[in-house]
């Protein structure tokens, strides 16, 4: 299959030319005389990589017997190529049954976004700053469930959110950098001494930068103050304009960098099906105007995908070359994935998104396959 006349976003920046895709792979950047789609007037750019999503259109990651292949398929006609499955806060029994589904599914290969990883949010968590998770389904942080998770999981786990205050905590922060897991600091009240001690301990990153997490103070900067600061650090940072605003966003890009930032989407199982009422682990949601809440009031994930924050991001005027680093191979790096998916070079998996002039999707190629 060929590509024709695309501006096509390489290491190098944007360039026009012809993409060949074959077995699956990019086999070939450069002006063809073969015959193919034409691409004229759209921008073709990495696939999307979602390091934080709950789920979408109606398929839920924390369900204990779900197949996923509906949201997969959706997702990936939204130009998102890869996902880490992320499991909010449950009860432990129910982690448990989380985890071993989506290995099953994993395994299974379902159509769609392909499944790269799990990233647990949670039960090692702060209640003081549990958002709208169930603060009866958390327990204090353990070296050996810690292990007990990777070893359910099969490797899989990818990614795990903690708050280093509580007791435990740095230990099992400790051994999750030992199994090769990512620890992100979220749903924390920590100062900035204890995130210190955290990062030295082996934690990288800020889960959903700003959000769930003691506020920013001049006096006393605390978790969110060390994040921003410390050259370390990662940030997520949910690009929807609704958890945080625009001058949020811009904040965190000035003080991390293009390359210190994961855009996420945080997005539920309501993502994508518009406004109404849903049950979430036995919760009401309410989908209002873009916005989910729950019944107390408090904003309960995301109704849109990672594309939004895309389309968000390229209308305030960034680059393609630092939305794509965001939203593909940073993240990509963070999975352990980017030798083969995360930029476009000749080959490596032809996981692509082809976007129009308004930026919407129109083609999403994963491994080659294509879904419009």
């Amino acid at each position: 299959m060929v590509l024709k006349h695309g501006s096509v976003l390489t290491p190098s920046g944007l360039i026009n030319t012809d993409i060949v895709l074959e077995n699956g792979i990019i086999a070939y950047i450069g002006e063809t005389e073969h015959n193919g789609i034409d691409c004229g007037g759209t921008t073709i750019m990495p696939g999307l990589v979602d390091t934080h999503v709950h789920g979408a259109y109606g398929t839920e990651f924390s369900a204990p017997d779900e197949e996923f292949d509906g949201g997969l398929t959706e997702m990936a006609k939204h130009g998102i190529t890869s996902v880490c499955c992320t499991v909010r806060c449950l009860k432990q029994e129910d982690t448990y049954k989380a985890i071993k589904n989506i290995v099953k599914e994993y395994k299974r290969k379902p159509r769609g976004a392909k499944i790269e990883g799990i990233h647990l949010e949670g039960p090692f968590v702060s209640a003081k700053y549990i958002g709208s998770m169930n603060p009866a389904c958390l327990s204090l942080p353990s070296s050996a469930e810690m292990q007990r998770l990777y070893d359910m999981s099969e490797g899989l786990l990818k990614i795990i959110t903690i708050a280093p205050e509580l007791e435990g905590a740095i230990e099992t922060i400790k051994t999750a950098k030992d199994l090769g897991v990512t620890v992100s600091l979220g749903h924390t009240g920590a100062d900035f001494a204890t995130a210190e001690r955290a990062c030295e301990a082996g934690a990288t990153r800020i889960t959903h930068t700003f959000n769930a997490a003691v506020p920013f103070n001049h006096r006393s900067p605390g978790v969110l103050g060390f994040g921003l600061t410390d050259n370390r650090m990662e940030c997520e940072v949910i690009c929807d304009f609704i958890h945080l605003d625009p001058a949020a966003v811009k904040l965190i890009y000035l003080t991390k960098g293009e390359d210190k930032i994961h855009m996420i989407s945080d997005s539920g199982v309501f993502a994508g099906l518009g406004d109404g009422e849903f049950i979430v682990a036995g919760k009401k949601r309410i989908v209002k105007n873009g916005m989910c809440i729950n019944e107390e009031g408090r904003i309960a994930g995301s109704c849109y995908t990672l594309h939004q924050g895309v389309l968000n991001m390229l209308g305030r005027g960034y680059s393609f070359n630092t939305v794509s680093k965001t939203a593909s191979l940073n993240p990509a790096k963070a999975l352990g994935i980017s030798k083969y998916t995360g930029t476009i070079e000749q080959g490596k998996a032809a996981d692509i998104c082809v976007l129009d002039a308004d930026y919407s999707a129109v083609r999403t190629f994963i491994g080659g396959i294509c879904y419009e």
